[in-house]
């Protein structure tokens, strides 16, 4: 299985990532540091199974759909090595179960200082 680690991850955690059977690559030693988001999926897809990200705006920036891989978000509180590290095993347990066209989250899933949706501010408890 191979497996792209985007540059919001840093690089010096890509080893955490291998085990049996994985081929764990950084997007900056694939030479794609830089590329947006749909460029970088257009690449990678097809040629890697899942890629590692911890942009939570991703999904929503893209449709999922147009691009062959899973998406494994890794999401702490704070994007941060001493945050990101604890949650790599969760991430690579991950790896053979996350589907395809979608996105599979490790860690938080909201954060206590985003705001409410739209559809909730403002409203009262019934």
């Amino acid at each position: 299985m191979r497996i792209a680690i985007d540059e919001d991850i840093p690089n010096e955690l890509t080893p955490l990532f291998r085990g049996p059977g994985l081929v764990v690559e950084h997007v900056e030693d694939l030479g794609f540091k830089g590329r947006k988001n749909g460029e970088l999926l257009a690449a990678l897809s097809g040629t890697h199974d899942v890629f590692v990200t911890g942009d939570t705006n991703l999904q929503h920036q893209q449709n999922l759909d147009d691009f062959d891989i899973a998406v494994v978000l890794i999401h702490p509180r704070r994007l941060i090595i001493d945050q990101i590290r604890p949650l790599i095993p969760q991430a690579v347990a991950a790896f053979a179960i996350a589907t395809k066209h979608a996105v599979t989250t490790i860690g938080v899933e909201t954060t206590p200082l985003s705001p409410a949706p739209r559809s909730q501010r403002g409203s009262r408890p019934s």
